[in-house]
């Protein structure tokens, strides 16, 4: 998801690349996921959830090798492409694959060791990208994160055990059955207010941080700690739903504390020691509510075969907030006189992700015996 953003300055010198085709490059992923998430997930979920996962593996290999070894922008788009159709392949298997492979006694932590997937690999490509285009260009970035994939391939081949469950239900019937479930559409919503948010500041933290006077490689510092200050966060969800914490009060409070901490990061007044604690703030206690919305997806999907669409429901509407509210942000900055005036944004998304999380915990009640 995060190798092209650190490679672009040099693609855009190699390949005499236009700003909008670079803006194509990495967003064609949003695009996907955007308009297909739950189409691949009733997919995975009629022909089988380990098939997707190798499928889109394998898809992730061929556009990682493609895109390394093509000078030309259509192909390159075309392996982005490739990425984003096997990124969602496997992301919505996700849930099944885990249930399948873990006892109900740890379904919790190891819905938050996967909900840490996003946060550990924008680290680490973060900070691993700066070498890699130094020495050998951006082009090994891309092999290199192909050859992880094809591990990642054999082993999920060997060791991941196949679920019992798919391939009785159409999938027609997997989608009808799905799209008006309250439960998901209330897991949908929390977690597009949270994407929203810490997807905006992810993407807009090194033009604020250079604009108050910082140089790109500080800007750069700040960036990955706070992405990193996510993982944590996603953790501490899994251990506290462990804990038998609510799902609906980490959610609802994680919520409001992204909205708390934004008045901190975005006041105009706020001395630059607290906007920084803010920013890690922000992402750290923002960070239980992926692990509590993926944790909840076996909990409101119909059945057990209807797992993986509705993952593929809350990753598509998380995919559409991520394509859309990080521009929404930057018109009203640049239209009602700087950040300072996104925290209406912010503080509005808070709110409907503290109702969302209510709302959940308000229908879980209906759902228990």
């Amino acid at each position: 998801m995060t190798k092209v953003p650190p490679a672009l300055p040099a693609m855009r010198a190699e390949l005499q690349l236009a700003l909008v085709e670079s803006g194509f490059l990495h967003t064609v992923m949003y695009a996907i996921g955007g308009g297909a998430g739950v189409f691949c997930g009733a997919l995975a979920d009629r022909f089988g959830q380990k098939r997707a996962a190798l499928l889109g593996l394998a898809c992730m290999l061929a556009g990682g090798v493609l895109g390394a070894l093509s000078s030309q922008f259509e192909v390159i788009l075309f392996a982005r492409f490739l990425d984003g159709v096997g990124f969602v392949l496997m992301a919505v298997s996700a849930a099944s694959l885990l249930i399948a492979a873990s006892q109900p006694r740890d379904r919790p932590i190891s819905f938050a060791i996967w909900s840490c997937y996003m946060p550990t690999g924008g680290t680490l490509i973060l900070l691993l990208a700066p070498f890699a285009l130094a020495s050998l260009g951006w082009r090994s970035l891309w092999l290199g994160l192909a050859l992880y994939t094809a591990a990642c391939f054999v082993l999920v081949a060997l060791w991941v055990p196949t679920p019992a469950f798919g391939g009785a239900i159409a999938s027609m019937r997997l989608l009808r059955e799905s799209f008006f479930r309250p439960g998901i559409l209330l897991l949908c919503l929390a977690f597009m207010c949270y994407v929203g948010q810490w997807v905006s500041v992810m993407t807009w933290l090194p033009t604020f941080v250079v604009e108050r006077g910082a140089s790109a490689s500080s800007a750069s510092l700040v960036t990955a700690a706070f992405v990193a200050a996510n993982i944590p966060g996603n953790l501490l969800g899994g251990y506290l739903l462990v804990r038998r914490v609510p799902r609906s009060t980490l959610t609802a409070v994680g919520a409001a504390a992204m909205g708390l901490t934004a008045v901190g990061l975005l006041s105009s007044g706020a001395p630059d020691w607290l906007r920084f604690a803010c920013v890690l703030l922000f992402s750290l206690l923002g960070g239980v509510i992926p692990s509590s919305i993926f944790a909840g997806t076996p909990t409101h999907a119909k059945s057990p075969e209807h797992i993986a669409t509705t993952n593929g429901m809350v990753m598509q509407y998380s995919h559409i907030a991520q394509f859309i509210v990080p521009i929404a942000v930057a018109w009203v900055a640049s239209r009602w006189g700087g950040w300072s005036a996104t925290l209406g944004v912010m503080l509005l998304l808070s709110a409907l992700g503290v109702a969302a999380g209510l709302g959940i915990g308000r229908y879980e009640g209906k759902l228990s015996p």
